[in-house]
């Protein structure tokens, strides 16, 4: 079944709604999809209404950031919730991310404080930042408890306002407002891997590891050389209870050698595959809906996903990447 389950919405860091993301992945030729919000599973009511009207087949899912210090890993786990048909099933993981979300909020607000400081604009609001992040729609119509903010709504908002060039990437801001320590970051630690497992787990839910080549840099070569690496990091997720790896479009030819790499890698340990394009949507820097998806078996222990019946007829993009199974 022809699936892409790394997208990304309004609810984080993306630039459309759930119910929009349903329309242009089935538009795409998209049969299965997942909607994985950083640190938040509030999109996934409106994207399953949307879906169901389009015959997309979906489930419950989110990235939540982490960290493993033993193996100076700083990235996401994917969590996947196969098993709830209603919120209530993965409720654990929910209330969990709802503290994340606070704490984000809270960190959110301090920088826009500290961005009338720095650009010396008395005006400038995390109310103005909040209604530019809506996209229009009023708070009464979103999961407000569930919207989870980043720098990625700070820069959105200050070029929005003009006081940050629109040529210049979020790399670029990062570097210059953040690494550079005008907007100190405090002290907002990455929860422990081992946190993110504990309400995931006990909700029945199933954890993948994102995009396991951003750890090598998105370079096969230093994959190859740094191998050792990849099979500890792979055991030790493996007895944190980690069973999935993401196969994942890394913007370039380099996406098969390393795809095969990892899964050369992850294969006898047990591992399953998955497959996502990370697409945050129009005028981000990952419009990659189109650009790959894979024949995923579904998830071990579940039964596969029902083919899509009710979709409209639509074909891949140009130049879409399918991925065969494993």
């Amino acid at each position: 079944m022809e699936a892409n389950l790394h997208l990304h919405s309004r609810y984080s860091d993306g630039s459309l709604w759930p119910a929009e993301i349903a329309a242009r992945a089935a538009a795409s030729g998209l049969a299965f999809a997942a909607v994985t919000d950083h640190d938040s599973l509030g999109g996934v009511p409106e994207f399953r209404t949307a879906a169901a009207a389009l015959g997309l087949g979906v489930l419950p899912a989110c990235e939540i950031d982490c960290a493993l210090p033993e193996l100076s890993y700083k990235s996401e786990l994917l969590a996947y919730f196969p098993g709830a048909a209603e919120p209530s099933g993965y409720a654990r993981t929910d209330a969990f991310l709802r503290r994340i979300a606070a704490r984000r909020e809270t960190r959110l607000m301090a920088f826009v404080g500290r961005a009338k400081e720095i650009f010396r604009r008395g005006d400038l609001s995390f109310e103005e930042l909040l209604a530019r992040k809506l996209g229009g729609r009023r708070v009464a119509e979103i999961d407000r408890g569930a919207l989870s903010f980043s720098k990625v709504d700070l820069y959105e908002y200050l070029k929005a306002r003009g006081l940050v060039a629109t040529s210049v990437e979020y790399r670029e801001f990062r570097r210059a407002y953040f690494d550079s320590g005008l907007f100190p970051d405090g002290r907002f630690p990455r929860v422990l891997a081992t946190e993110v497992a504990e309400p995931v787990l006990a909700d029945g839910g199933v954890l993948v590891l994102p995009h396991p080549g951003h750890q090598f840099a998105d370079d096969p070569r230093r994959l190859r050389a740094e191998r050792p690496r990849l099979d500890r990091l792979l055991r030790e997720f493996w007895e944190l209870g980690v069973r999935g790896v993401e196969l994942y479009w890394y913007r370039g030819r380099e996406t098969e050698e390393i795809n095969a790499l990892v899964r050369e890698a992850a294969e006898p340990l047990g591992y399953f595959f998955t497959y996502g394009s990370d697409c945050h949507g129009p005028g981000s820097s990952k419009e990659s809906l189109g650009d790959y998806s894979g024949d995923f078996q579904g998830f071990p222990g579940f039964p596969a996903p029902a083919p899509a019946t009710a979709r409209a007829s639509a074909t891949a993009q140009p130049g879409t990447t399918t991925a065969t199974a494993p």
